[in-house]
């Protein structure tokens, strides 16, 4: 967990955004891992009942935040079944659980498969994260205390070291919703979750461009928070949000235009 002991604001919304948000990370996982591991060492690699559907969906989850089961590809039931040492019912169960958060999708005689993300999606999604965003942090502002400051500086400190971009994200969606908490809007919460489980898929293929630049925009709104300057706490996360879905966008063309030799 990254939030310190002593803080329990909303502590347990937070989780349960979490759990709604990211997959459990693998054991021992280390920076370098993406679509050079197979689903196997995956799932093996993390905790819980590995029967259970909620289980077999955090799986399938973290493949396809990580790669591994590719945008557009189909999700060959028995071979996934076989693969995770499952039965076909509780992996349907799951691929129904992902095809609620929009990551899978069932089409007839292709059955269930990866959904992908449009240009025009991506835009639309962070149109509607940072309306949240901004709407939540005007709610929360006159509440964040200054242990929210602190552990959020905590946090923002921890990002600068990894290197997994996995690891990276979830951090990344504990600091902005430090802020948030204090509104006490726990459906608004539970919705920007899933909104940024949509974008955040995407993670991996442009967080190389955007990590420095990404932090010092982190701590202009962690200065502007602190500050105790709303006005200036909004501009900055607006700032922040369209930067970070622009380059977003970029990155998703130049990983659709045609390779050249």
């Amino acid at each position: 967990m990254f939030l310190s002991t002593e803080y329990n604001l909303g502590v347990k919304r937070i989780i349960r955004a979490r759990r709604i948000y990211s997959p459990r990370p693998a054991k021992g996982e280390d920076s370098t891992v993406e679509t050079n591991m197979d689903i196997e060492t995956l799932a093996s690699g993390m905790s819980g009942d590995s029967t259970a559907p909620h289980f077999i969906a955090e799986v399938l989850r973290a493949a396809i935040y990580r790669g591994i089961l590719e945008e557009g590809r189909p999700l060959h039931q028995a071979q996934l079944a076989q693969k995770l040492g499952v039965s076909p019912i509780p992996l349907r169960e799951a691929l129904r659980l992902l095809e609620v958060e929009g990551l899978v999708a069932f089409q007839g005689y292709r059955g269930a498969f990866v959904t992908a993300l449009s240009l025009e999606e991506a835009r639309e999604l962070y149109e509607m994260v940072t309306a949240l965003e901004c709407s939540l942090m005007r709610i929360a502002f006159p509440q964040i205390t200054g242990r929210v400051v602190d552990e959020a500086r905590r946090i923002l400190a921890s990002m600068d070291g990894e290197c997994d971009c996995i690891k990276w994200r979830d951090r990344n969606y504990m600091f902005h919703t430090l802020f948030y908490e204090p509104a006490d809007r726990p459906l608004t919460m539970d919705f920007l979750a899933r909104l940024r489980q949509k974008t955040d898929r995407k993670i991996r293929i442009h967080l190389a461009s955007m990590r420095d630049v990404s932090q010092e925009q982190h701590r202009a709104i962690l200065d502007a928070v602190a500050a105790r300057n709303l006005d200036a706490a909004i501009a900055a996360l607006t700032y922040h949000l369209t930067y970070t879905s622009n380059d977003l966008q970029s990155c998703m063309r130049q990983e659709q235009s045609p390779k050249t030799v």
